[in-house]
């Protein structure tokens, strides 16, 4: 779980960072030359989206605006998972029974997802069966089940 909110903060960081940067050089190539990139868009679209060669101000704004939006929205989500990913590895730390809950939930989720990839030809997740399956053997072991109190006590 540590790792995994690493990698999602990390991840999201990047993205707020990179992007910008990324969509800057997009517009500046097209700049370049709008017409040989993609044609007469007056003809194509019916509305004049280039002045001269060069793609409108408004239309690169909008292009820009969205893409920026969407970037926050889906970084804003992954900072969010990151952070609920350290507050997991926390209560399996401290033996929190939510937390065994939470991480059984999760471990099942991600190996029927794993199927549903492997049945569309993505065999790299057959990687990720076997982790989600070897949390699975683990949580349910006697002695880590009795450190999160799963255990019913019999007299």
């Amino acid at each position: 779980m540590i790792i995994n909110g690493i990698i999602f903060i990390g991840g999201s960081v990047y993205a707020i960072y990179f992007v910008p940067i990324l969509i800057q050089q997009i517009m500046d190539s097209f700049n370049g030359n709008m017409t040989s990139n993609f044609g007469n868009l007056t003809i194509n679209l019916g509305v004049n989206m280039t002045e001269g060669e060069q793609i409108s101000p408004e239309l690169a704004n909008t292009i820009t605006n969205t893409i920026m939006t969407v970037v926050w929205i889906t970084a804003g989500i992954g900072i969010a998972i990151g952070v609920a990913c350290f507050l997991l590895a926390w209560g399996l730390f401290k033996g929190k029974g939510w937390a065994w809950i939470i991480t059984v939930i999760l471990a099942i989720i991600s190996i029927v997802f794993g199927i549903i990839g492997v049945g569309s030809g993505g065999y790299v997740n057959i990687i990720n069966i076997v982790i989600s399956g070897v949390i699975l053997y683990y949580l349910y072991r006697p002695a880590v089940k009795a450190f999160f109190g799963r255990v019913k006590i019999t007299k």
